[in-house]
């Protein structure tokens, strides 16, 4: 005799498995964002104690300088993708600026804890797998070590009053692109077509780690995590490095929870469309900063 459940225990079950899922998911989310910020803040550590010994220069960089450069390369990528005939070449400039912004933030992070000639052999060799045999967990294996690299890099150029500044700014950038213009949604469209995200890719299974680029399709199994909604809170945790280690940690741990508050606005959409994932993430940063005043 089958026995059919009562509505409300359908509910609940339901509820408990959306539930369960919703944390797969963001440990996988928050475990990318995690390392990816603490190889940051240590990278950033190692580079300060350099610089403190005059081994290296990091010059300083203006908020303007930054945000008119950001703009630039974005103004340039979006011809990119407005132009349809560009074809092949469209393909090879993402996959060009993809190598290069990974290599250099890959060498950047790897330089210091390796031989120079270690560091260049396993990035060529996942650089190599990416281009011949591109699965996703050496696609996010390189945005870490790319997105670790700039972060810690130019993080350590700025003075945090003045990340905080960018990340207002971008913030308010990230919603008109995703809400307004549309643009950014294009964009990550276009690249995933081309097979060159420059984000983290998601997937809702650990298992999924092993399948090709050609399988990340929007609404499928995976999620796309911009490498912008990263890259900048890491840029003023990285920024905190001179004032102290915790101080530092602080700005991730709460960039994390804004990643996780990010994440909940995206699950609780009645129509799973892209969101701006930068401005809660923001958000919790610059609170991380202001508390990080107070020690």
């Amino acid at each position: 005799m089958k026995y059919k459940l009562p509505k409300v225990i359908k509910n609940k079950i339901a509820k408990m498995q959306a539930q369960k899922q919703f944390w797969k998911i963001f440990l996988i989310e928050g475990g990318l964002f995690l390392i990816t910020s603490i190889l940051t803040i240590i990278s950033a550590f190692l580079l300060n104690k350099l610089v403190i010994a005059n081994e290296i220069y990091l010059p300083k960089i203006s908020w303007q300088d930054f945000a008119f450069s950001f703009l630039l390369v974005t103004f340039f990528v979006l011809l990119f993708v407005f132009y349809k005939k560009a074809g092949k070449f469209k393909e090879i400039i993402y996959k060009g600026i993809f190598i290069l912004t990974v290599f250099w933030g890959g060498m950047t992070v790897l330089d210091l804890f390796m031989q120079v000639f270690l560091a260049i052999l396993i990035m060529g060799i996942l650089i190599f797998l990416w281009l011949e045999k591109p699965m996703i967990w050496v696609h996010d294996t390189l945005m870490v070590l790319g997105l670790a690299g700039a972060a810690s890099f130019f993080g350590l150029g700025f003075e945090p009053s003045v990340v905080v500044i960018l990340l207002v700014i971008f913030s308010a950038y990230d919603f008109i692109a995703v809400y307004k213009t549309k643009h950014m949604v294009l964009m990550a469209k276009d690249m995933v077509d081309k097979r060159v995200i420059l984000g983290f890719i998601i997937p809702k299974e650990i298992k999924y780690f092993k399948e090709r680029l050609a399988t990340v399709k929007p609404g499928g199994n995976f999620m796309i995590l911009g490498g912008g909604d990263v890259v900048f809170p890491n840029l003023l945790a990285a920024a905190m490095i001179p004032q102290g280690f915790l101080q530092a940690l602080i700005i991730v741990v709460f960039s994390l929870f804004g990643s996780l508050f990010s994440y909940y606005l995206f699950t609780n959409q009645k129509d799973k469309e892209p969101i701006p994932a930068l401005p809660p993430v923001a958000l919790f940063a610059i609170i991380g900063y202001f508390i990080t005043l107070f020690l």
